[in-house]
């Protein structure tokens, strides 16, 4: 397999980082052939082959000791076992000790969280240096990895040539990038792709399809010049030969929720004046101290990518109370809703209604109060922000409103499905879902989009499902549909990418990288693991994505590799020949183009070793490439597998071992379409 990476390239969350429950204290305990076998690899090879300049230390600990600061993955493995050379920097806040950053491997100390002098190899580190507590060659050898990072990347070089960015070129390259990484996972009757000359009117359904995702996700977002959503990419692909019209069909982060009435309010503190909400913020997470500063507002609500800081307040760690006087006009049961992904507390005349506390992904949470005209309420609601907190929403729906007044997205979608010739819908998850700093709890599609796609499927059965997220979903309607595209976040040129492959312009080329399991339950790190707030314990061991699936014959929604395409492409002629030196083993087959048109194919080769002393997955992927192939076109193919591959860590030797005896190469295109196999006898010395 082959490793492309920039020396520049920084990797981050060094070595064992899987969720984001407490991840600033959660210990994490797993079997030494797990680290090495699952979470060391990649990790080893940007580092031997990427040669990458800079390695992010993870928040967690790992054995009980802060991945940032940890003698056995930092000194002993990353800068001794495998040499590496560059700079080993910290998460942001993630170093808690200034000895251990010292003594185990910390060369860099990151944060924007606290004076200068107050981090842990700052003043700290000082001090101990001129005390003698610490040694001059530990300074010496942190300079030297920062300098040395430094000088490689050019930063001395006074004939360093200036960058560009945003150049023509480089939008291609995000196309093309978009355009590679977008996966068909289903497609019967050949529904896709799309042919424009058979379509008058084509109904465009779904929120995402005029979402914008880059400038979300906190760590992971980027400042792009333009954002071109699905919804622009197939009406400029289009023009005018067709007519594309849209609904959103559903609501998202407010979920269709209507603000109070200013005529129904008035605020608590009579000095105001004025019809609405007080607003009072703290500046600490626990509504303690002087109110640091007060204002009115028409709606209580909170958005992390739009809150405006008072002076005196930190945007990631505050607390805030609404307070307004309510009296309706009409006397019956009123419908509260609060959606948020944080702590916030509904009270009404000083009765709790509702408490959300401690959430890691938006959820609904509504109540039933019965008003009554004539009567005076005093509301208060409250929040506080910490910084995995990204949104609050606060509405109602008034007695008078019944629930088809909130369904009109819904039947519009429909009604616009029905007179469409095609239906493409577009959905998945957002930013509010994927993100740093949160989990998802379940695998639902939110927003109720699920009843809305099964509804389209009934009204259209060729609707064309898009889906856009970073993480695996449900999809209870599979069955149903006949079309799925997985988008990903796709980045500033997405919706030129996705317009050309529904329609037709370049064929499907992408690979799913991780399993998407039928259920949460289903999946083997939570059938088997322990993921607890202080505590997670990895004991499903070797059994993660497609290697329990496939070692348990188990099916998922969809394997691991799976990805379709609109050509066809036959495999053949699977030969393999016992090597000398590094390639242990070479594998050569044929690859041919069956198909009427120009494709891309991704091909994988799996090893299983039939007998070994230790247990071992039934397969373990051990090489792809990706190739194009103009129809009726062949292109032999070769493999090498090295010693390493056919090896397993030995825990006792704490080294890579590889047995003789009978290995079966698999060749397919995903972990469950295995085309060729043949099995050889090696005898390793």
């Amino acid at each position: 397999m082959k490793y492309h990476l920039s020396w520049a390239a920084c990797v981050k969350h060094f070595a064992v980082n899987n969720q984001e429950l407490n991840r600033f204290g959660a210990d994490v305990e797993m079997d030494e052939r797990t680290l090495r076998e699952i979470y060391l690899p990649g990790f080893e090879a940007t580092v031997k082959a990427g040669e990458v300049l800079t390695v992010m230390g993870a928040y967690n600990k790992f054995r009980g000791q802060y991945c940032c600061h940890h003698e056995y993955l930092v000194n002993d493995i990353l800068k001794t076992e495998w040499d590496f050379k560059g700079t080993y920097i910290s998460d942001w806040s993630g170093v808690h000790s200034t000895p251990e950053a010292v003594e185990f491997g910390m060369d860099l100390e990151m944060g924007t969280c606290r004076p200068y002098d107050d981090y842990y190899l700052d003043a700290g580190f000082r001090q101990g240096l001129e005390s003698g507590v610490y040694r001059e060659d530990q300074l010496n050898d942190k300079v030297r990895r920062n300098l040395r990072t430094l000088y490689l990347a050019g930063a001395f070089d006074a004939e360093r040539k200036p960058g560009a960015r945003n150049t023509p070129e480089h939008q291609a390259t995000a196309r093309e990038t978009a355009r590679e990484a977008m996966v068909l996972l289903k497609n019967d009757d050949s529904v896709l792709p799309l042919n424009p000359k058979a379509i008058k009117k084509l109904a465009v359904i779904g929120k995402n399809a005029v979402a914008k995702h880059s400038n979300g996700g906190h760590s992971s977002a980027v400042k792009c010049l333009y954002e071109v959503t699905p919804l622009e990419g197939i009406r400029q692909y289009l023009g005018d030969m067709v007519e594309v019209v849209y609904e959103p069909g559903y609501s998202d982060g407010e979920a269709g929720l209507s603000a109070i009435p200013t005529e129904y309010l008035a605020t608590v503190d009579e000095g105001w004046g004025v019809k609405g909400w007080s607003v009072s913020y703290y500046a600490n997470q626990k509504f303690e101290g002087p109110v640091v500063f007060s204002e009115y507002t028409e709606l209580p609500r909170f958005k992390r990518e739009d809150f405006v800081a008072p002076e005196g307040i930190d945007s990631y760690s505050h607390s805030a109370v609404y307070r307004a006087k309510l009296k309706v006009p009409e006397t019956g049961d009123y419908l509260l809703t609060v959606v948020t992904d944080g702590s916030v507390c509904l009270k009404v005349d000083g009765a709790e209604q509702i408490n959300a506390t401690g959430l890691t992904q938006c959820e609904k949470r509504q109540v039933t109060c019965h008003f009554e005209v004539g009567k005076t309420y005093e509301l208060e609601l409250s929040y506080k922000c910490g910084e995995p907190m990204y949104c609050f929403y606060f509405g109602w729906v008034p007695c008078w409103e019944n629930e088809a007044a909130h369904s009109e997205e819904f039947s519009n979608a429909l009604a616009l499905a029905q007179d469409a010739d095609a239906v493409i819908f577009c959905g998945g998850l957002t930013h509010r879902n994927d993100l740093e700093g949160q989990d998802r709890h379940h695998l639902a599609l939110p927003d109720e989009q699920d009843v809305l796609i099964e509804a389209l499927l009934q009204v259209n059965p060729n609707t064309v499902i898009t889906l856009v997220g970073g993480s695996p979903v449900q999809m209870p309607w599979i069955e149903q549909a006949k079309s799925v595209l997985w988008m990903w976040y796709a980045g500033m040129e997405g919706g030129h990418a996705a317009a050309e492959l529904l329609f037709g312009a370049a064929s499907p080329s992408g690979r799913l990288p991780v399993t998407f399991p039928n259920s949460l339950e289903e999946s083997p790190a939570h059938k088997l693991g322990s993921y607890e707030f202080d505590k997670s314990v990895y004991s499903e061991g070797l059994q993660v994505g497609y290697l329990y699936y496939s070692t348990h014959s188990i099916q998922p929604l969809f394997a691991f590799g799976n990805g379709l395409s609109y050509a066809e492409f036959e495999y053949e002629n699977l030969q393999l020949l016992a090597g000398e030196g590094d390639a242990a083993v070479t594998a050569t087959l044929d690859v041919r183009n069956i198909g009427s048109r120009a494709g891309k194919e991704v091909v994988q080769l799996y090893l299983q070793d039939v007998e070994a002393s230790v247990f071992r997955p039934k397969i373990e992927l051990k090489g792809f490439e990706k190739i194009e192939l103009a129809p009726g076109e062949t292109q032999q193919l070769s493999f090498e597998l090295t010693a390493r591959d056919l090896s397993f860590y030995d825990v006792d030797a704490r080294a890579w071992k590889a047995e003789p005896g009978e290995f079966i190469v698999h060749i397919g295109r995903s972990s469950v379409d295995l085309r060729l196999s043949q099995s050889i006898v090696l005898e390793i010395h």
